[in-house]
């Protein structure tokens, strides 16, 4: 398969921005770059996509359960998807069903009081 255009990495990289994604390198196992990895983290799992240099990429939903005793694992692979970059992200984007309808924060919202909460209820 022949690389995506300039045109084509501009768009799909576009979208991955705005859908949230955020890139780290993709390095084998010998320490050979072999693509980039762009991930999210959604309420309950995390979603990357593995691109590769000759246009083809693996989507993949996995759940997110995550130890720092262990980084680079998580938990088990939910549902993936191998193609051409742009269908494997328009998969990952059309698939993906929150119960509102809304993008899910995975984070609790800070305090609105913007005071440190205080030992024993701050009495």
């Amino acid at each position: 398969m022949s690389p995506l255009s300039a045109r084509a990495a501009r768009e799909l990289g576009r979208r991955l921005r705005s859908a949230g994604f955020r890139p780290l390198p993709d390095v084998a196992d010998d320490g050979e770059l072999i693509g980039t990895r762009l991930w999210r983290v959604r309420a309950g799992y995390v979603e990357y996509l593995a691109l590769r240099p000759n246009g083809l990429a693996h989507a993949v939903r996995a759940e997110a359960t995550f130890d720092y005793q262990n980084p680079t694992e998580h938990g088990p692979v939910i549902e993936h998807h191998s193609g051409h970059a742009i269908n494997a992200l328009d998969w990952l984007l059309t698939s993906a069903n929150p119960p509102s309808g809304d993008l899910l924060r995975p984070y609790a919202a800070p305090d609105a009081s913007g005071e440190p909460d205080e030992p024993g209820g701050g009495r």
